[in-house]
Formats: structure tokens, sequence, C-alpha cells
């Protein structure tokens, strides 16, 4: 049966609204929020609160899977495993394109977060808004950082396409909003508005950290977890917990093999490549798995995939 989405009451809006005001408040106070340890522990959060959700991802292409019509698990594993390390290979070699790569996953993704408000247009707008909101405040900061992501100030430009980009996301997400509240999805309005606060006001990385570690990831796991039938550490726990340390095991591998970095601007690039090698599985692997189902199954397996 196709997937069920949660309602917006299970968005933890309350939280990343508090969240986000708290840490606007004490970021005008002169904390350090823009330094180079508090980057890097933002993006160490961010990883960790993100490596949970996708640990559902070969439970659920097992669930879905037809038996006799497509893929076996030696064979989802191997292409998850080959969508990673495509994509490591890609930082490696073409570390500009792979941050663009990224990006592009990463809109897709976040769109489908606010796909109850009935627009895929509404949706990619509030996405798109999230990743751009930086460059109306802190664009600086913001090249800065994808220049240290890559290695390569080629990566300036993309900001500068980001920051041209924002005033018509803005306009979009504002719009995706009001479809939103007009559906009733008062929580995602408050998720939605607090998140792109927490993008405008703060540093892009602690912004971006409220937002994935408190909205997205928690959205999404609950959303897999429900889909799984499992409720409570106990259900769960044997599925989540090796992927999610595998993800840890390649960040630190990721962290051990960039050399010649501070340790601070190692740990910020190493996360985010990671989330990256990580996401690009998590995505294009369930559109790869229905790909190879048998051609006369493939219809009545359309929709089960996450």
């Amino acid at each position: 049966m196709p997937a069920q989405r949660l309602p917006g009451s299970a968005v933890p809006a309350a939280t990343m609204l508090l969240a986000t005001a708290g840490a606007v408040v004490i970021d005008h106070t002169g904390a350090v929020f823009d330094s180079a340890a508090a980057t890097a522990t933002a993006a160490v959060l961010l990883l960790l609160a993100g490596l949970p959700h996708g640990g559902f991802d070969l439970a659920l292409l097992r669930r879905a899977a037809i038996p006799g019509a497509g893929p076996g698990l030696v064979t989802i594993i191997a292409l998850y495993l080959g969508c990673a390390g495509l994509m490591y290979l890609l930082w490696v070699l073409q570390p500009v394109a792979a941050l663009l790569a990224f990006l592009a996953m990463a809109l897709l993704h976040f769109a489908e977060d606010w796909q109850d408000q009935g627009s895929a247009l509404g949706g990619a707008g509030i996405s798109a808004a999230l990743l751009t909101a930086p460059t109306w405040r802190n664009a600086d900061a913001l090249g800065a950082l994808l220049v240290t992501l890559t290695g390569s100030p080629d990566a300036l430009a993309i900001s500068d396409g980001m920051a041209m980009l924002a005033p018509l996301a803005l306009l979009l997400a504002g719009l995706g909003i009001v479809r939103l509240r007009r559906k009733g999805q008062t929580r995602l309005v408050v998720a939605a508005t607090a998140s792109l606060g927490a993008m405008l006001l703060l540093p892009p990385v602690v912004g971006f950290a409220l937002f994935f570690g408190l909205v997205h990831s928690p959205l999404q796991f609950r959303e897999h977890a429900g889909r799984l039938g499992l409720r409570g550490f106990r259900q769960w726990g044997a599925i989540v917990m090796p992927i999610s340390f595998g993800g840890l095991g390649i960040a630190l591998a990721i962290l051990a093999g960039n050399r010649g970095m501070a340790l601070p601007a190692n740990i910020f690039a190493s996360s985010f490549m990671a989330l990256s090698v990580l996401t690009v599985p998590h995505m294009l692997v369930p559109l790869l798995v229905r790909r190879l189902q048998t051609p006369r199954l493939a219809p009545a397996a359309k929709g089960q995939y996450y």
C-alpha cells in the first residue's frame, strides 16, 4: 500500500521554536556561535541527529520488496555501498561538483517535509529557502564554509548563486507556508517559520543543525518507524543503531583521510561529507530498486518505497 505520512502534529514545532528563539537571544549576547569550535560542534551534532533516521533504509526496502520480482538483500546492500562510494569519490576528484550534487539532493529531500501543503512548488520553495537563507545576513560566512568544505575558491560561485536564488525561494516558501496554514497544518507552519528564522538569524551551521536535528530528522524518523510498526527503542534499536554506528565510522574514516586541515575545519568538513555520502544511497537506492523490479510486477510496487 502507498506510504502514509504522519500528520503535522508529529512535528516537534514548539521545541524548534523555543530552540531558535533561545539561540538567537544567546547569539545576540555575544556568544561565539560563529567560532570554528562552535561550527565543528554543531556539525557533529547534526550528523549524530541525522544518522538514526537513515537507519531504517534497509528495513524499509526489504519490507517493500516483492519476493522474486526484484533485487535481494545482497544486491540492495551492494547498491547502497556503491552509491556511497561514488559520492565519496566525487568529493575526492571534483569537490565543487560534489557540493552541487549534495545541495540538489538536499533541496529535493527537505521538500518532502513540507509536501502536506499540497504543492510541489511550495515544498521546494521552503526547502530552497532553508538552504539559501544564510546568504541574507551571513553570506561571507557561508562562502567561507563552502570553500573550507571543498578546498576550492570556486565554491564562492555556488554561494553567489544561492544568494541570487534566495529572494525567489523565500517568496515561494511564504506561499507554501500559507498553504500549510490553510490546510490546518499549524505545527508544520510553526516548524517551517522557526526553521527559516534559524537559517536567517543564526550562523549557517548552527541554524542548519537546529532545523536538521529538531525538525527534519525527527519527522522522518517517526514516519519511517511508524511505517514499520516500530515503537520504542527495544523495537527499533537493533535496526537503527548498527547502521548509525556504520555511518559514524564512515565519518571518522573521512576525518582520518582529510589531511592538512585544522581539526575544527576537518570535523566540520568530514561531518558534511559523511552526511552527503549517506544521503546519496538514502535517496537513490529506493529508486534503483524500483527500477530493478520485474517489469510486469513493478506497478504493484509503485509508491511502496520511501
